[in-house]
């Protein structure tokens, strides 16, 4: 009986650790918030994590999508620790790893697309930014708002 109250407790302790962030994408004061779109990531080995998407406008105007994707895949993902010479990686294509709410990340930036910031967020969470319009101080400080309020609506609960 005391084992099954370990085994209880020890998998109660490691959800709580790695969620550390609420698992939505926050509404956020002052900027315009699209609908929050969902997708369940189940495979037949069973529940794989969630990939959710909700378009957003800041209060100055950048407009952003981001995509909040939790679960098996995510947990092995890391910024490169080398991106190649001067950032460039092909056709015009550039990343460079950047530090974003005091958390690893890679901006990438391509012709036409525009920029894509991907945010290292617990030990199986990426947030990850996409705008044609942002620059890079821009759509970083987007991140660290959606991070904050992340992080607030986790102490919340």
């Amino acid at each position: 009986m005391n084992f099954r109250k370990f085994l209880l407790a020890a998998a109660i302790a490691a959800l709580a650790t790695s969620q550390a962030f609420a698992a939505t994408l926050p509404e956020v004061e002052g900027w315009t918030c699209g609908p929050l779109r969902e997708t369940q990531l189940d495979a037949i080995s069973g529940h794989q994590g969630e990939w959710l998407e909700r378009e957003y406008r800041t209060a100055n105007g950048v407009k952003f999508l981001a995509v909040w994707m939790e679960g098996a895949g995510p947990k092995l993902w890391k910024p490169a620790a080398e991106v190649g010479e001067g950032g460039e990686t092909s056709g015009g294509e550039s990343a460079e790893k950047i530090s974003v709410a005091g958390r690893d990340a890679l901006l990438e930036s391509r012709p036409v697309l525009g920029l894509s910031l991907v945010v290292k967020l617990g030990k199986d969470c990426v947030l990850t930014l996409e705008s044609q319009s942002a620059g890079k101080d821009e759509l970083a400080h987007a991140a660290e708002t959606l991070i904050e309020h992340m992080e607030a609506e986790k102490a919340e609960k």
